[in-house]
């Protein structure tokens, strides 16, 4: 059982060590989003139903910490989680380039969503630069991070792709080659 929830516990001990490093450490400062890291990273290797209520914990969790609106982060994580399942399911995604790229995706669209929820509430109100230019820096932050959240992750740390033993994340058992 905890082999199982082991992503979503390193995932939930990343969120308490950024969130109190970065407010002590750095408080002026934008953090990576080690909630969407680890979202993408589940969405390579959960079923929907099981991954998806974990995304939904882990953007809860990031709710209640970071002071925002409940369920924002929430409703974004759960929706990342299933669009990034689905680009898995069709893509074989073996190298950390990919994931990384995958990442880099997943925040573009968590920052679009979030940005269209306040728009659409009418409580924030933003210049197209700053939109662009807190895009680019969290995008950067992000990926910059994801290599050494990857490689804490359990059943992830093989992420090169290569080697003898090749691992099927995402792929469909039928396609695996037996005998190799």
């Amino acid at each position: 059982m905890f082999r199982k929830l082991s992503p979503f516990v390193v995932g939930l001990l990343w969120v308490f060590a950024t969130t109190a490093l970065q407010v002590f450490l750095f408080p002026g400062f934008r953090s990576p989003d080690v909630v969407l890291i680890v979202v993408v990273i589940m969405s390579f290797q959960y079923p929907l139903l099981l991954g998806g209520g974990l995304a939904f914990a882990l953007g809860i969790v990031q709710d209640v910490l970071s002071g925002g609106i409940i369920g924002l982060n929430a409703l974004t994580k759960t929706m990342i989680f299933a669009l990034s399942r689905w680009i898995a399911r069709r893509f074989y995604l073996s190298t950390m380039l990919a994931k990384i790229a995958m990442i880099a995706f997943g925040v573009l669209v968590d920052l679009l969503l979030v940005t269209a929820i306040m728009l659409m509430g009418k409580m924030v109100h933003l210049s197209f630069s700053f939109f662009v230019r807190q895009l680019t820096v969290q995008i950067l932050l992000t990926c910059l991070l994801s290599p050494l959240v990857m490689i804490s992750m359990p059943k992830v740390s093989d992420v090169s792709g290569s080697g003898k033993k090749e691992r099927f994340f995402n792929a469909h058992t039928k396609g695996r080659v037996r005998g190799r």
